[in-house]
């Protein structure tokens, strides 16, 4: 088994939140099967080339990657917002509602959790940026170090909100 086909099975293993089906039917962009997954910490999100309202969290976990399948709502924020998990603050409509399903039961009679994210999911590149600039401005008097460490935590409670 290569790398990249053991990577995009541990990815769709690692989807807490949608069928077996629907994992399998997702697509991985180039860089996400080129991963190597067991060295990467950082919160890693994309948006289905082939399905743009969907889009993927995947989350560093104690025990491996969590993946979480997401559903953009119809507009981005019409003012500049902050996203909830990487708390960047983005000009007009670069910051989106996007809501998972929850697993099981409830997420089958329709109950989601839902936040405000980048509408790029690009949050571990949005919390690298040195220094503001007019399209990204990140959290003032933080490093990039807390930024991460702070992007994982909040992307971790966005996780347990999800699996309840």
């Amino acid at each position: 088994m290569t790398r990249t086909t053991s990577t995009e099975a541990r990815i769709r293993g690692a989807m807490a939140n949608s069928t077996k089906g629907e994992a399998a039917r997702m697509t991985l962009p180039a860089w996400v099967r080129d991963l190597d997954l067991d060295s990467v910490d950082d919160v890693l999100g994309w948006r289905d080339p082939k399905a743009p309202e969907r889009g993927v969290l995947l989350v560093p976990g104690a025990d491996g990657p969590v993946g979480i399948m997401l559903r953009a709502g119809e507009r981005g924020a019409r003012t500049t917002a902050m996203c909830a998990l990487c708390r960047t603050t983005h000009a007009p409509g670069r910051v989106e509602l996007f809501v998972a399903r929850r697993p099981g039961p409830a997420g089958r009679n329709g109950d989601t959790a839902g936040t405000y994210v980048c509408g790029d999911l690009a949050c571990a590149e949005h919390v690298r940026v040195e220094k503001a600039t007019a399209a990204r401005k990140p959290t003032p008097g933080t490093d990039v170090e807390q930024r991460r460490a702070g992007l994982r935590e909040r992307a971790q409670e966005f996780v347990s909100a999800v699996l309840g």
